[in-house]
């Protein structure tokens, strides 16, 4: 009997590329309950959700088309892990701390605490990339 093992970095891969795919999604067709998104215009929406859209895409896709050259699979995850750095900053620090007060905070911090746990998976799967570029 013959069995598969899938690794615990393909499908971590897998989610944050589904993740983004879904956040930009709902950036590009203005729905959902993404908070960043109601605080942007809408051109700045649109981009950002392209963005995203094309993030989670650059995740998922070398996992299931052959061919695709690996030093630009090495550059796209870098570019993943820039694009949710500003996602945060502008989620979290630009728009996010406006008019905060009392238990809001809260509420911001649990926001921030889930953005640091997707950046930290972005950077699991990132790392790879990241050490293979510095040897060349």
């Amino acid at each position: 009997m013959a069995t598969s093992k899938v690794s615990g970095d393909f499908i971590l891969k897998l989610l944050v590329g589904i993740l983004f795919v879904v956040i930009g999604i709902e950036g590009i067709a203005n729905f959902g309950g993404n908070d960043l998104y109601q605080k942007l215009d809408e051109a700045l929406r649109i981009i950002v959700g392209v963005v995203l859209l094309v993030a989670g895409l650059l995740l998922i896709v070398p996992s299931f088309i052959g061919g695709i050259k690996k030093s630009f699979v090495k550059v796209s995850t870098l570019i993943v892990l820039v694009a949710w750095i500003i996602y945060i900053v502008l989620a979290d620090f630009v728009y996010g701390l406006r008019g905060v007060d009392g238990k809001e905070w809260f509420l911001w911090l649990e926001n921030l605490v889930y953005h640091l746990l997707i950046l930290y998976c972005v950077y699991r799967v990132a790392t790879p990339a990241v050490k293979q570029l510095g040897n060349k």
